[in-house]
């Protein structure tokens, strides 16, 4: 049988591309205080602990994969930031530009279809556009719904299966928890067809429902409370849909979970990693990319 090789079919075809992989960025991390360790009742360490990169060391590996995916001789991959991290979009426009590289996709590099990812994305393109004038930019698609990020959340539960206490009766509940968005920017609709489809692949014995850190619905109380009260689970495992450890790990996402732990007593709850750095994660934004560059 004939392997198939990611690479060849993520890679561009046509003149060299300019690729801006657009994060949200952030200086945090650095400390496993403020990643799921920091979550740890019993006073016991990790086995399952994945020694997370921080946000700035993370982002570079998601950006040299995703070169090494679209191949240095079709493309010209730069991470770009909007916040805390240079360089920032316009800064990254303009290095593609100073190369003699005349074509560049965004690809927004964000979980979720919150602010980020839809206004301030266009203002973004709008601003770049003016910026470089003589530049023709386009913009991918988010990463969005897709079943390659359900079998990452899958693994990150699965991971750590020998932490999950094993309980007579009753399923285990799985939290899987996205960082704050206010309602009128993200509905969340692709979130809640995302956990269907986590549970889905883990079949019989598991029970999922979504929830944001903060902000807006669907919030941990509810989806606690659901998977309880509701659908009998003994023990909930949140799963943290975030990249890299930060403050909405530390302060929303395990600050929410030890207020519930406090609430629910006699149901176990415990947190897995966040997402990290994952190949599959990576091809999903090859893909976005590919496509626009294919559609010119």
């Amino acid at each position: 049988m004939v392997e198939h090789n990611k690479k060849a079919d993520s890679e561009l075809t046509r003149a060299k591309c300019g690729i801006v992989l657009l994060c949200h960025g952030s200086q945090r991390g650095t400390s496993k205080s403020e990643c799921s360790c920091a979550w740890d009742p019993a006073n016991t360490s990790q086995r399952w602990c994945r020694d997370c990169p921080s946000t700035p060391v993370g982002l570079e590996g998601a950006a040299s994969t995703l070169q090494s995916l679209l191949g240095s001789d079709s493309s010209e991959v730069i991470l770009s930031c909007l916040e805390f991290i240079e360089p920032h979009p316009d800064q990254a426009i303009q290095l593609l530009s100073d190369k003699g590289i005349s074509t560049a996709v965004v690809m927004p590099y964000l979980l979720g279809n919150g602010k980020h990812a839809t206004e301030e994305m266009d203002e973004v393109l709008e601003e770049l556009k003016a910026k470089a004038p003589g530049l023709e930019i386009r913009l991918a698609q988010g990463l969005g719904y897709d079943a390659r990020l359900a079998d990452v959340v899958c693994d990150r539960l699965l991971e750590m299966k020998d932490d999950i206490p094993q309980l007579d009766g009753g399923a285990v509940g799985v939290l899987l928890v996205k960082a704050g968005t206010k309602s009128e920017y993200d509905s969340c609709v692709w979130l809640e067809e995302l956990g269907s489809l986590v549970e889905q692949t883990l079949g019989t014995g598991y029970a999922v429902e979504v929830a944001q850190s903060h902000y807006g619905d669907p919030t941990m109380e509810y989806a606690v409370e659901t998977l309880v009260k509701t659908r009998g689970v003994k023990v909930v495992v949140c799963i943290p849909y975030v990249f890299f450890p930060g403050l909405i790990l530390q302060r929303n996402i395990v600050g929410g979970i030890s207020k519930l732990q406090e609430l629910y007593k006699d149901v176990p709850m415990i947190i897995s990693p966040p997402l990290g750095v994952d190949e599959r994660i990576v091809q999903v934004a090859a893909d976005r990319i590919k496509t626009v560059w294919d559609n010119q």
